[in-house]
């Protein structure tokens, strides 16, 4: 609780700090294709193919810098017979540098900070866990107009340190799931 907490007001005052720099707040949406989800514990918990969804607010600064607040859900059917699938759902405080900020294609790195439930359904280690999580960020993007940007980007998402299931049946270790998305990022100013 003291972690969404931290990561809420964490969330406020990098939206809401700088105002005189502030250029433009926008709105992000993304669907993403997620890719080799897993616990690395004993024994791994592995997951395949899948998907994402993901929606922000954010602001962008006349420096190439964005900051943005950020709501991800990814899920991947699991490989191992183990489990059904893996499902992530998590908050991120994010900042960005776009590369090229006035010319069409825009290049951009990331990372953001956050809160993570992920949950397992189905065999031994069904259960969920929510902690401290992480993510990396690099893409493209496409000035399709003055207000639009097209994105293409790959996300790494970690969260170290969780435990799945109970007893004898319990998978403890750092959990990290991959996607690459496509979306549209629209400002409102």
């Amino acid at each position: 609780m003291k972690t969404t907490a931290l990561v809420a007001a964490a969330a406020v005052a990098a939206l809401t700090s700088a105002p005189a720099l502030a250029q433009d707040w926008y709105v992000r949406g993304d669907v993403s294709a997620a890719f080799d989800s897993r616990l690395d514990s004993t024994p791994k918990l592995k997951g395949d193919d899948g998907w994402g969804l993901g929606l922000a607010l954010g602001r962008e600064y006349p420096s190439g810098f964005r900051t943005e607040a950020e709501v991800v859900h990814l899920k991947t059917d699991a490989t191992n017979g183990l489990a059904d699938d893996h499902k992530t759902l998590g908050g991120f405080v994010n900042a960005y540098y776009d590369f090229n900020k006035e010319g069409a294609l825009q290049p951009f790195v990331g990372a953001g900070l956050g809160v993570a439930r992920v949950k397992v359904n189905g065999g031994p280690y069904h259960g969920r866990d929510t902690d401290f999580a992480y993510q990396l960020k690099a893409g493209l993007g496409y000035r399709l107009s003055d207000k639009a940007t097209g994105e293409v980007a790959y996300r790494y998402v970690g969260a170290p340190d969780l435990k799945l299931g109970s007893g004898v049946s319990q998978a403890k270790g750092d959990f990290r799931a991959q996607a690459v998305s496509v979306g549209l990022r629209y400002r409102f100013g």
